[in-house]
């Protein structure tokens, strides 16, 4: 067990699901806090990990909104991405695609978004420099704020040239479902943009089935809720659309009650396309590596599994075909040398 669980942390990763804000560790956010002159609810890192806690998804959404609060400068965001990457590097993360609500930030900061992603992309420089680790953006629309769809992938498709690959949709999927967002994410279809929006986390499959009919989706973000409806697992399956699956993240937020209880071992076994991630890792008490032990820890994944799972991340991912040829070689040939 010990080998293998060594085997799960060791292994090259990709994380496809994973929120910059959401990143945002206690004692990064003291730092940023004191820079601003921010009063935060607690003034030491256990006190912030006890504010971490949240009770329900509203309370998640507030404590989310009070993080990203603290960001209030380019160089603030130029840390935020740096120290994501550092953290990324110590889970052998190589590359992710990184959910930014960069329109959430503007109206908080009236900084204009350019200069929003210049820091971002500073930050993701340095770590590429220094750790090797590199990543992409992917710009996401606040459900509850429908009004701002179009603003939103105006500027994720005028940023594709700075690293943006996507246009994904986020907050709460109760009272605001897929069919309200249709002729925007039919833009960024004609226009060539990637669509991954979340569906099927609070609500059920039918949000997972707009997500796919009318969000033209590439990937879902959580999706685990298909497990409700098995002609809507077979149209995944056949179909091979990625599900971003989180599993603490489903169990902190109460959409099962523990990982007993959660279906990702049967969507795998179903053979459904699935990548697994970690949302927001510090909010979850979780890290991407921690997620590969729960793997082995309660869904009793092999080691050609977790290899499998690895490259998988590669195959789902929205790099270029060069670019994933060249990362598939790399994790092959680390995967071989752990396991020798």
């Amino acid at each position: 067990m010990m080998d293998l669980l060594d085997f799960a942390r060791s292994i090259p990763k990709v994380d496809l699901h994973v929120h910059l804000e959401g990143s945002i560790r206690p004692p990064t956010l003291l730092k940023l806090a004191e820079r601003n002159g921010i009063r935060l609810p607690a003034q030491d890192e256990a006190g912030l990990q006890a504010f971490y806690q949240f009770h329900d998804f509203t309370h998640f959404i507030q404590v989310y909104m009070a993080i990203t609060g603290c960001l209030r400068s380019v160089d603030d965001y130029r840390l935020a991405a740096y120290e994501f990457g550092r953290d990324c590097s110590h889970q052998n993360i190589r590359y992710a695609e990184v959910t930014f609500s960069i329109l959430t930030n503007v109206r908080l900061t009236g900084l204009p978004w350019q200069d929003i992603l210049a820091g971002l992309n500073g930050g993701r420089e340095q770590a590429r420099n220094e750790w090797g680790v590199d990543w992409r953006w992917v710009f996401d629309i606040v459900r509850d704020l429908p009004e701002t769809q179009g603003r939103v992938l105006e500027i994720a498709l005028a940023a594709r040239d700075q690293g943006v690959v996507a246009l994904g949709l986020g907050g709460s999927e109760r009272g605001f479902p897929p069919g309200l967002f249709a002729a925007t994410f039919q833009q960024a279809r004609q226009a060539g943009l990637a669509r991954v929006p979340h569906a099927g986390e609070i609500e059920g499959p039918e949000s997972i089935r707009a997500a796919i009919d009318l969000l033209h989706a590439d990937r879902i973000g959580h999706g685990v809720r298909c497990i409700e409806d098995p002609a809507l697992m077979e149209t995944l399956r056949s179909r091979q659309i990625p599900l971003e699956i989180c599993p603490t993240s489903n169990v902190q937020l109460g959409i099962y009650p523990d990982y007993a209880a959660h279906p990702l071992r049967r969507l795998w076994d179903a053979g459904l396309s699935i990548t697994v991630n970690s949302d927001d890792p510090p909010m979850f008490g979780t890290d991407l590596a921690h997620e590969y032990e729960i793997l082995v820890e309660y869904f009793r994944f092999t080691e050609d599994e977790l290899a499998r799972l690895s490259l998988n991340g590669v195959h789902c991912s929205l790099l270029p075909t060069v670019e994933k040829e060249r990362l598939e070689n790399e994790f092959r040939l680390e995967i071989a040398r752990l396991r020798d």
